[in-house]
C-alpha cells in the first residue's frame, strides 16, 4: 500500500507512487493490490499513465490515450498471428479469431453494425424492469446468505442472467454458462 508521508498536492508521497508505478506488473500484482487497487491505478496515471510491462505490452490509465488508441488506424485488435502458435487451428483459435474483440475494420464494422441497435438508449431503457428484477433476486438471495462475494455473485452473475434471459436459456440449463464462459477466457 503506498504510504502517506511526505505528501505532493494529491495527498500522497511522490517519490513512492512513482517507484510503484515504474514497477507496477499485471502479473506479479504487488501486496495489497487486490484489496485495494486506487492508490496503484493512481500512481500510474500520474507518473506513469502509458506504462509498458516486462512482457512488451502496454498499460493505458488514462481515458484520453485510450480513446486516442482505439482511434488510430494503425492499431489493431487483430491476434491471428499472436494466437496461432497459442491454439493451433483448433476451435479456440476459431473462436478468438472471429471474435468481435479481436477483429479490425472491415469485419468488426459490420459486425458491430448488426450488434448497434441492440445498445441504443432506447433498447437498454426497455431491458431496465428485467436487470432491476435480476438484482433485487441476487440481493435477496444474498441477504438470505448473510453476504456475497461482489464479484462471483453480483457483478459476473448479473450479465450471464441476463444474457440468458434475452437468448431463452432454461434455469436448469444455465449454471455452466458462467463456468464456460471462464473456461473460454482464460486460454487467452
Amino acid at each position: 500500500m503506498l504510504e502517506r508521508t511526505a505528501m505532493d498536492d494529491d495527498g500522497w508521497d511522490a517519490q513512492a507512487a512513482c517507484a510503484i508505478a515504474e514497477a507496477f506488473e499485471l502479473a506479479a500484482l504487488p501486496a495489497g493490490f487486490l484489496d485495494d487497487p486506487y492508490p496503484y491505478y493512481r500512481a500510474l496515471r500520474q507518473h506513469d499513465p502509458v506504462h509498458r510491462m516486462s512482457d512488451g505490452s502496454y498499460l493505458l490509465t488514462r481515458y484520453d490515450d485510450v480513446a486516442a488508441i482505439y482511434r488510430d488506424p494503425r492499431m489493431s485488435s487483430d491476434k491471428t498471428r499472436e494466437f496461432a502458435p497459442r491454439f493451433g487451428d483448433g476451435p479456440l483459435y476459431l473462436h478468438h479469431t472471429t471474435s468481435l474483440v479481436f477483429n479490425d475494420p472491415p469485419l468488426h464494422t459490420t459486425v458491430r453494425k448488426l450488434l448497434a441497435p441492440a445498445f441504443t438508449p432506447r433498447a437498454l431503457e426497455k431491458l431496465r424492469p428485467n436487470v432491476e428484477r435480476i438484482v433485487d433476486t441476487m440481493l435477496d438471495r444474498c441477504a438470505a446468505n448473510g453476504g456475497m462475494d461482489v464479484i462471483a455473485d453480483f457483478a459476473a452473475a448479473i450479465p450471464v442472467q441476463l444474457i440468458c434471459d434475452m437468448l431463452g436459456i432454461p434455469d436448469a440449463d444455465r449454471s455452466p454458462l458462467r463456468q464456460r464462459s471462464l473456461d473460454i477466457l482464460g486460454g487467452l
